[in-house]
């Protein structure tokens, strides 16, 4: 799995970098096939305010996810989109084994009795 940071506006600190990738390295053991993580983290000000947009590009074949979060603090923005994305994945992965399921039933059918 490859690991694609990158920021706007400002320079990432390594102690960020390595906060991130141990953060989303967990969502191997979601979903085994992730090819690469984008992750881009945009500060914006918002009137008074200074808001983090923490936005994650996950490949995975067939359909990418995309998760946004955002909050005030880097590390808080990027752990609510770490969040968001296990869920994704959870969700993902159950579906994907329902669809093998319909494909592939494992139970016997009973042969039918003629009176």
């Amino acid at each position: 799995m490859k690991f694609r940071i990158e920021s706007t506006a400002h320079k990432l600190s390594p102690s960020l970098k390595e906060f991130t990738t141990l953060k989303l390295s967990n969502l191997n053991r979601y979903y085994k096939d992730i090819q690469e993580i984008e992750v881009t983290l945009i500060n914006e000000t918002k009137g008074a305010k200074e808001v983090v947009n923490c936005t994650l590009n996950i490949r995975i074949p067939g359909k990418d996810e995309y998760i946004k979060s955002a909050s005030s603090i880097f590390e808080d923005a990027i752990l609510k989109a770490a969040d968001a994305a296990k869920r994704r994945l959870r969700i993902r992965k159950t579906q994907l084994q329902i669809a093998r399921k319909k494909k592939m039933p494992n139970r016997k059918v009973a042969a039918k009795r003629t009176v």
